[in-house]
């Protein structure tokens, strides 16, 4: 699957920001953390040094929903680039500085993380 395709599969799912807390980002972390690491292992990735990033930059209206968050990738040469951005207008973003292999774990996570919002269950 491609980033439009993963946007779309997300509004398919029915889900908005609406609907996402902050428990839910760590969830989507976590899945981020386990796809990374196994792309990084089966030499998926252009480097094998990449890992998730701690810092996350997100912002939640007053009921507790996303407004907007910003979740990064870091590696041996290079900090805080961009995993999956949930921008202020609607549009998410994946890994917009690399190339398909780079960012294919990453959306493989999100689609995952989709799954498990519109389901309630993590996928195994």
């Amino acid at each position: 699957m491609n980033s439009e395709e993963a946007r779309n599969y997300f509004e398919k799912k029915g889900l908005s920001y609406e609907g996402i807390t902050e428990g839910d980002i760590c969830a989507l972390v976590m899945l981020l953390n386990k796809h990374v690491k196994q792309a990084v292992k089966a030499h998926i990735v252009s480097v094998d040094t990449m890992r998730m990033s701690q810092k996350i930059k997100s912002k939640y209206k007053t009921n507790g929903t996303l407004k907007s968050c910003y979740l990064y990738i870091n590696s041996h040469y290079f900090t805080q680039r961009e995993a999956i951005s949930f921008n202020p207008d609607g549009f998410i973003g994946f890994a917009g500085w690399g190339d398909s292999g780079n960012r294919q774990p990453i959306i493989n996570a999100f689609i995952e993380w989709v799954e498990y919002m519109s389901e309630g269950d993590i996928v195994k």
